[in-house]
């Protein structure tokens, strides 16, 4: 990365949030989580705090820094389109319009359904509640890989914000009398309580250990054996999500081509059965372009930009 263009996204990452330093500094002393690739590490808000510090970066830049450096601006777009943009909230409204209208079809015409009660199945993150704020305090402090230690740290103090339209929406689900299940890859060791909380002070229904169902084992990400379990007992009308492993499709470790071709397979059910809602910033997307893309040198990764998006 050359001089002028450390120098722009410096400035360009700052812009996206000026207050980040102050955030990271206030991270729970306690809180312990894994790295990236699954190593259990403790992190403070000290350590934290160091980090952060050197993230604020004087030229030259170390290889590593060029490389959260470039993985934030990377994101600095997206982040700015989440957080401002008239058409992202309008995609918001758009996804609980759906499941709502699939809702009404389901209990307005019960003909060849299962009987049992009806139900919703949906994500956390960037589904009905949002992280941006967040994810831009990280960026501009230069942290762009969002790994589990800064996850669990974030989540941990519950500051998670509702979509635009989310408290609404399902509210009016509760009052319908659907069953609602939160069924996120949050950590349930780590973070049930501050979840708990979190939803619960947006004025979320249905937050309760039998709703709220997060990750038990942190080798088992695959949300398919949760969605067995509510199942049994339910009929589940809607499945909403941000990631494609947030529906009962069989994503989960499958390569950029296995995706698009399970997606592709189900098209007739999105806007129905299935409601997908917008996340430029992060997800499975991600590694099914390529499980090397965070750990990339800075050259490496601007190759590969150019590579994806001309073929």
């Amino acid at each position: 990365m050359t001089t002028w263009k450390k120098s722009i996204a410096l400035g360009t990452a700052a812009f996206l949030l000026g207050s980040g330093a102050a955030w990271a500094a206030e991270l729970p002393a306690s809180e312990t989580a894994a790295s990236v690739g699954g190593t259990p590490a403790a992190v403070t808000g000290a350590t934290y705090a160091e980090n952060v510090q050197d993230a604020q970066m004087t030229l030259p830049l170390t290889e590593e820094q060029e490389t959260e450096l470039q993985l934030a601006e990377a994101q600095r777009m997206a982040l700015l389109w989440m957080r401002t943009s008239a058409e992202y909230r309008a995609l918001c409204y758009q996804g609980y319009n759906a499941a709502l209208a699939e809702i009404e079809r389901a209990q307005a015409n019960p003909t060849g359904r299962s009987g049992k009660p009806l139900a919703i199945v949906l994500d956390c993150d960037e589904t009905v509640v949002d992280n941006t704020r967040a994810l831009a305090e990280a960026a501009a402090t230069g942290n762009g890989r969002y790994n589990s230690l800064w996850w669990r740290a974030t989540i941990s103090e519950a500051h998670s914000e509702a979509m635009p339209g989310a408290a609404d929406f399902l509210n009016e689900v509760a009052r319908r009398g659907v069953a609602i299940f939160y069924v996120s890859n949050r950590w349930s060791e780590a973070n049930y309580e501050p979840t708990v909380r979190n939803l619960k002070a947006l004025g979320f229904p249905s937050v309760d250990a039998e709703h709220v169902l997060l990750m038990e084992d942190r080798k088992m990400s695959d949300k398919q054996p949760r969605f067995d379990r509510i199942t049994e007992d339910y009929d589940v009308v809607v499945y909403m999500g941000d990631n494609a492993g947030d529906l009962p499709l069989g994503t989960k470790g499958k390569t950029r081509d296995e995706r698009n071709a399970l997606i592709d397979a189900a098209k007739a059910d999105f806007g129905t059965r299935y409601i997908v809602f917008p996340n430029p910033v992060y997800g499975a997307w991600v590694s099914a372009m390529s499980k090397e893309y965070m750990t990339m040198t800075p050259e490496a990764r601007e190759d590969f930009y150019r590579e994806m998006l001309t073929e």
